[in-house]
Formats: C-alpha cells, structure tokens, sequence
C-alpha cells in the first residue's frame, strides 16, 4: 500500500465502483438466499450465517492477492476472461428460463456449495476492482491499488449490513441483475485489453492491440447505467414475484452476524418462520 496516490479523478472509480459492489453483493446474498431454501428452517438460518461470513472472509482473502494478479499479465488475461464468462453464462441461463443453481444436498453439502459461491464472487470483487485501475497510457496504476482495496471493503461492508435491503431492491428490480452482469463484461473487456497489451509487450501476442481509451471506456460505462438504469425501472417484479422468504432469510441471518457470538445450537437460532408459527 506504499506510494499510493489520490487525484480528484479517482472518485469517479470509486463512484462506479460502489455501483458494482452494490450490485454484486445484492445478488450474491439473492443466491445465497435460493442454495439454502431447501433446507430445515433452523438450518437454513445457519448456513446463510457461514455464507455471509464466507463472503467475508473471501474478499479479505482476494484483497491480500490483489497485488499478485497486478505483476503478471496471463493472471490479467485470466481474470478479464473469467469477468467476460460470467455474463455470457448470466444471459445464456436467463435466456433458458434457466435459475440460478440451487442444488439440494445435506447441510454441509450446501455450506461447502455456498463456500464456493462466495469464492466466486470474491474474485468477481476484486478484478472488477483491478479493471476500474486500468487505463490505457499508463496500464495497470499499482499506486491506485486502494481503490481495489476500498472496492472489496465495500462489498464486505454491504453483505455485512445491507443485504436483505438490496436483494429487496433486486427483486423489485430484477433488470438491475442484468446491467450488473454488463457492467462486469465491460470491465472485463478493458482488462482484457491491457493483458493483450502486456502479452505484446512480452513478445508472447505477435499483433499489437489498439488502446481502450478512457473516454470510450467511461462512455460505455455510463451508457450501460443510465440505459440499464432505466430499463430495470421500467420493468419491475410484477405483483407477486418479489420472493420475501428469501428476503426475510437473509435479513436473519443479518441480525445473527450482527448479534455475535455464535449460538451453541441451530435449535438456538431465531427464525423468521419460527417467529410466524408462533404468532399462528
């Protein structure tokens, strides 16, 4: 974290960053929230308690290798190939009338899969961070590595206090979903180009790529949130599909984070269906 610098330019990243984060953690608690619904309400309260905390964890992990992927342009190329799978994979599924996986299994079947999940989103974080550092005179600025930093705390911050409160907002929105997915292929594509770049550099790549400006960049990015923006508002969930079980679960399990320490026992954990069956 030595020699980083701060300009007044730097907050539109950060500004567009939130926007992401906002998003990606919203949809990581959405799926959180659908892998555990299979289960035994007590369990199910557990296992959205060690996938919040997961998602903890696994951002502060891909936070401390944020600095690794900086050095080596094959792990840029990676990275900008994984950010541009996940909307394919994203629109391919939706365009399949395809959910988002949620696989049953036994409880630690379902906690190991929402471990995974978080991983997932983890990286998702962190090199949507790396891209919004990336520019096309100077590549990869390691001085502004903060704002990946700040990107990742951020996400952290939201799933830790807010995630019932923006999957509500997704599943009245659930376009919002899509321009997330559209945001992170962007990144993906201007990532992309600076591991192109660095691959020619290194005489690996024979061709030389043409820069990403800044301008088409941001242009881009701004036209996918006020397009997208729009369009979400414009098509929201109709009277009821807003699913609040799953928004209900998550706000749970936010209490349960919130109260520490653990409880001795699922039996010990306060639901919200326990709570209906006892005002029935």
């Amino acid at each position: 974290m030595l020699g980083q610098t701060f300009a007044p330019s730097d907050l539109a990243s950060v500004a567009a960053l939130v926007l992401l984060e906002t998003l990606l953690s919203a949809d990581n608690a959405l799926v959180l929230a659908m892998m555990v619904r299979h289960l035994k309400p007590a369990e199910r309260q557990r296992a959205l308690l060690y996938g919040l905390g997961g998602a903890f964890v696994f951002r502060l992990i891909a936070i401390v290798f944020a600095g690794l992927v900086l050095q080596q342009w094959w792990l840029q190329a990676v990275g900008a190939g994984y950010l541009l799978y996940l909307p394919l994979k994203h629109f391919i599924s939706h365009h399949q009338g395809q959910e988002k996986a949620v696989k049953e299994g036994s409880f630690w079947a379902t906690v190991v899969a929402v471990e995974i999940t978080d991983i997932a989103f983890a990286l998702d974080s962190v090199l949507a961070g790396i891209g919004f550092i990336t520019s096309a005179d100077k590549g990869i600025q390691e001085d502004k590595l903060w704002v990946v930093y700040l990107g990742a705390l951020i996400g952290i911050v939201l799933l830790r206090l807010a995630a019932g409160a923006f999957v509500r907002l997704l599943e009245r929105f659930p376009a919002l979903d899509h321009v997330a997915y559209l945001l992170v292929g962007w990144v993906g594509i201007k990532l992309g180009f600076h591991a192109a770049e660095k691959a020619h550099e290194a005489h690996f790549l024979p061709i030389a790529v043409p820069h990403l400006t800044e301008i088409v960049f941001w242009a881009g990015l701004g036209t996918i949130v006020l397009v997208g923006g729009i369009y979400a508002y414009l098509k929201p969930a109709l009277p009821g599909e807003v699913n609040e079980a799953e928004v209900g679960m998550l706000e749970d399990a936010q209490d349960l984070i919130t109260n520490f320490p653990m409880p001795d026992s699922a039996d010990d954990i306060p639901s919200r269906d326990k709570q209906l069956g006892s005002e029935g």
